[in-house]
């Protein structure tokens, strides 16, 4: 994101008003309610920091410039940055912090963007950044800026957990929500619902209930015996049995409350189908409810998908088996070129198109257009150990997460060029080598690190003319939206890129 140039104890504290108003009138045309404004929100900086755990900055931006300034900051406990360290006067660049200045052209919220920050000993560091307007009478006069780096420890990443739902009374419920004794059908389900006594006598059911039955001739089934209206497999006599057995003789018996049992079955009639569930009360006297919905156009629906996977999967499957033959064809081009030079790039294309051949051959597996990262990237570990020259070690770990064919294939392509790149520079001399890739899923964010134990290299001294390279920052940057940081040095080469799905 930013480095500091100046102490926290030059520029002093997190909240400075003199500050702040000089940096306002220096390079804006905000009036004094609009920098009031801005003081409002400087005064809570810490408040973000305790929610949040971000470190929280203020921008504003300088009139006619497409730059910004920092005015206030606050750092959170869990801060990356030194004691020492300010952003406080620091000038931001649009090409640095898109996420800044489109908060500031739209005046909308920017949520979990990818920047690049930098660590307590001055190396680049990937960053989550949330961008929110500061803003006077629906001008915006300023941002407000929350950053936390992103975590490179799988197990610290973060994962979203639902509350466990809190299940309420199902008699309160349908009293409450289906309108039992209401006379308003507005507050009903929008399916079948019958209500038994406990001799298994219908004491209630609702318009689309009876509409389900007169499809099938009944003129009325008011009074009607459980068993004249039963679709299920499930007759009267046996509910007393689930009852009382329950959840230990049938596993097909789901338990929704304390106090109820819940059976439920897909049948078809005809060309008719219907997903009927059963609720039975534990407690004397029984008590029964059954819910009928017509799931005909679901049914119908979900045939239609099943028959699209099919021809889905098979068109991967075809483009899986052009994109080998074309790799064979190479390879025997390969083997009758002379040229070493040539060979050499003949093998870095065959690499490249089976990488993306990966992605197809999962996905013709599989149902859906989504792929997951550990199964393209274990993929990818096997051809690289089998075609590269230096005995190799490529372990795989982190989190697993899915990602669309085209995306997919982005990655695949990407990481390949940091193998190739790895197993060709990284280990001159050495009997063996060692290559980690490490996934990490910090919600939307997905964070991609390929590291090697090779000798470094310079990354200002790779040539510009490089394919692998140019094929790495270009695919990160354009068809991923992300950001890439190379690392190297005598202990080896890192490289990490993180994108956004």
């Amino acid at each position: 994101m930013r480095k500091g140039k100046a102490t926290r104890e030059q520029m002093r504290n997190d909240f400075n008003q003199e500050f702040i108003i000089k940096k306002c009138k220096e390079h804006t045309l905000l009036g004094n309610d609009e920098i009031e404004s801005i003081l409002d929100v400087a005064k809570t900086l810490h408040y973000f920091n305790l929610v949040t755990d971000c470190d929280a900055y203020i921008d504003i931006k300088i009139h006619n410039e497409e730059k910004a300034v920092v005015v206030a900051e606050s750092f959170s406990k869990k801060s990356i940055y030194t004691d020492e360290t300010t952003f406080l006067d620091y000038i931001v660049l649009r090409e640095n912090e898109p996420a800044v200045f489109r908060t500031f052209d739209l005046g909308e919220e920017t949520h979990e963007v990818i920047g690049i920050s930098y660590g307590k000993d001055g190396s680049e560091v990937l960053a989550k950044q949330t961008v929110i307007p500061i803003l006077h009478e629906k001008m915006v006069v300023a941002v407000l800026l929350l950053e936390k780096p992103l975590s490179t420890n799988p197990r610290d990443s973060s994962v979203d957990k639902k509350p466990p739902y809190n299940h309420t009374d199902l008699t309160e419920t349908m009293l409450s929500i289906f309108g039992f004794g209401s006379g308003d059908e507005r507050l009903q389900i929008r399916e079948g619902v019958l209500v038994f006594d406990e001799t298994g006598y219908l004491i209630y059911y609702n318009r689309f209930a009876d509409a389900i039955y007169k499809e099938f001739g009944y003129r009325s089934i008011e009074s009607l015996h459980y068993d004249s209206l039963n679709f299920s497999s499930v007759h009267f006599e046996d509910l007393a049995m689930l009852q009382d057995s329950g959840l230990r003789e049938d596993r097909s018996l789901c338990e929704p409350t304390d106090n109820m049992l819940c059976k439920e079955e897909k049948i078809s009639i005809g060309n008719k189908s219907y997903n009927i569930r059963i609720a039975i009360t534990k407690r004397h006297p029984i008590e029964i409810v059954v819910f009928i919905d017509d799931i005909s156009e679901i049914i119908k629906y979900e045939n239609e998908i099943n028959n699209y996977l099919v021809t889905y999967r098979e068109i991967h499957h075809r483009i899986k088996n052009n994109l080998q033959t074309v790799a064979s064809l190479l390879r025997l081009q390969g083997r009758i070129c002379k040229d070493p030079e040539a060979r050499m790039i003949l093998s870095e294309s065959i690499n490249r198109i089976l990488s993306i051949a990966v992605t197809h051959d999962l996905l013709s597996r599989k149902n859906g257009n989504q792929a997951s990262i550990l199964e393209v990237l274990n993929s990818l570990k096997q051809g690289m150990i089998i075609s590269a020259a230096t005995p190799l070690e490529i372990h795989v770990s982190g989190d697993d997460f899915y990602l669309d064919s085209d995306k997919s294939t982005v990655v695949a392509l990407v990481v390949n060029e940091l193998l190739q790149n790895s197993v060709k520079y990284a280990f001159p001399g050495k009997p063996s080598g060692q290559i980690r890739i490490k996934t990490i899923s910090n919600g939307d964010i997905k964070v991609i690190e390929v590291k090697d134990n090779g000798v470094g290299y310079d990354p200002d001294q790779i040539s510009r003319d490089s394919l692998g390279l140019m094929i790495v920052k270009t695919y990160v940057k354009e068809k991923l939206a992300g950001k890439l940081i190379v690392q190297s040095g005598e202990e080896g080469t890192r490289t990490s890129f993180a994108f956004k799905v």
